[in-house]
């Protein structure tokens, strides 16, 4: 079980957990298809689906089992999650509503989530980028983090993406 704290304070966000009343501004980030190029999100065929993806993003950022919160200005503007946790070593990914891209938030909720990190123990933080993201390359570049010798090839909406990653040590 991770002891994360519930609430992370930045400068201008909060990182905490998503409530019930967030759901419909959450759902307009993750059906944005600006958001959708570059972040591996579901198409919903139904109000049902929706409620199931929301519900279960809800419930992770919850879990102490997970690291997970929702990025707030004076609403929901975004998320950050866990990807894959080994030993001392955690992947995470994030996004932002495209509304609020090129204002400094991921990288300011992003090195929040890494102090967060190195104080649960861990000893190495990774996150990953689609190469037609090159914004998200900056944004882990500016919370400290190093390009490390690992690609991958991710298939995404029947596409082939070069996924790069970049890593952080205590």
């Amino acid at each position: 079980m991770l002891n994360k704290n519930d609430i992370l304070l930045t400068s201008h966000l909060t990182l905490k957990s998503i409530e019930e009343k967030d759901k419909n501004n959450m759902l307009k980030i993750v059906k944005d298809p600006l958001v959708k190029k570059s972040y591996m999100l579901p198409d919903f065929n139904d109000e049902n689906e929706e409620e199931k993806f929301f519900k279960k993003l809800m419930n992770y950022s919850l879990d102490k089992n997970h690291f997970v919160y929702g990025i707030y200005t004076d609403k929901i503007i975004g998320f950050l999650n866990d990807v894959e946790m080994k030993n001392d070593e955690i992947e995470v990914g994030y996004f932002i509503d495209s509304n609020e891209w090129n204002k400094g938030y991921a990288t300011e909720a992003l090195k929040a989530a890494i102090q967060e990190l190195f104080r649960l123990g861990f000893k190495r933080v990774i996150a990953g980028y689609f190469e037609d993201n090159p914004a998200s390359a900056r944004v882990m570049q500016k919370s400290g983090m190093k390009k490390i010798d690992r690609t991958d090839v991710v298939e995404y909406r029947n596409a082939s993406h070069r996924c790069y990653y970049y890593a952080i040590e205590k």
